[in-house]
């Protein structure tokens, strides 16, 4: 099933919202924050704690959601770039696609082109705002992982603190930067990545090669759903009108 009926999204304050899904990024971004109010405000990888930004902290760096790193051992690996500005995205949360547009273009035969362009392709922008497939996720690991696809990384080198998040950029010339190298994540979240995998394959036709897949296969079998997954997906399905069938029916 490729389309379904879109509402418009009527939001107020930060409680529940309307069920009808988003039909654009930034208005899932908005719906996403208010979900995971409810859902638990703790970042997919490294589980830290976030809450909204001061004033104050709004001055240091943009971002509404502020990243309590030091709750959960996160530390970051590039706290300042190169001009010795502070890096803003290790102290914020971003809305991380666990299945990148990259690869959701698959899907609709528009990976070679913009996104700009697969917006304009019936159905993108519905996958791209798909609740399912967006979580919270520190702008450091977030901007780190990028689109790279997800994997296990030998000796697991830890460069964000004790958060057990590891990347690797490593990759033939042929292949582009930001495509290049592995993102392993935590063993507890990995089943979760799993089956919002094979939820996009399924509904947006996006393509798994066979290495992914066999991958993501025993992850979902060493990581069956659980409650915190299963409370996740339900509060989205209740705002998409419809579930993730690998959760839903497992």
């Amino acid at each position: 099933m490729r389309r379904a009926m879109i509402g418009i999204v009527l939001l107020s304050g930060l409680g529940t919202a309307s069920a009808a899904p988003p039909t654009h990024f930034d208005s899932a971004k908005e719906d996403a924050i208010r979900l995971w109010w409810d859902i638990g405000p703790v970042s997919f990888y490294c589980e830290c704690p976030y809450r909204p930004a001061t004033r104050g902290e709004k001055r240091i760096r943009p971002g509404n959601l502020w990243v309590v790193g030091s709750v959960c051992g996160y530390e970051a690996h590039d706290p300042v770039y190169p001009s010795g500005r502070p890096n803003a995205r290790t102290m914020r949360i971003e809305w991380e696609h666990v299945v990148p547009r990259e690869w959701i273009a698959t899907g609709f035969g528009c990976q070679d082109a913009s996104v700009s362009d697969c917006r304009e392709i019936d159905g993108f922008e519905e996958a791209e705002s798909d609740l399912f497939n967006l979580v919270p996720a520190i702008g450091e690991l977030n901007g780190d992982r990028s689109a790279r696809p997800y994997g296990v990384i030998p000796g697991e080198p830890r460069e964000y603190g004790s958060c057990d998040f590891e990347v690797t950029t490593d990759g033939p010339a042929s292949v582009p930067p930001h495509l290049r190298g592995t993102t392993e994540p935590m063993p507890s979240i990995r089943g979760d990545i799993a089956r919002i995998w094979f939820y996009i394959e399924e509904r947006y036709g996006v393509v798994i090669d066979s290495p992914l897949r066999a991958r993501l296969e025993q992850w979902a079998s060493n990581d069956p759903v659980d409650e915190r997954e299963r409370r996740r997906h339900d509060r989205i399905a209740d705002k998409m009108g419809w579930t993730n069938p690998f959760v839903a029916e497992d």
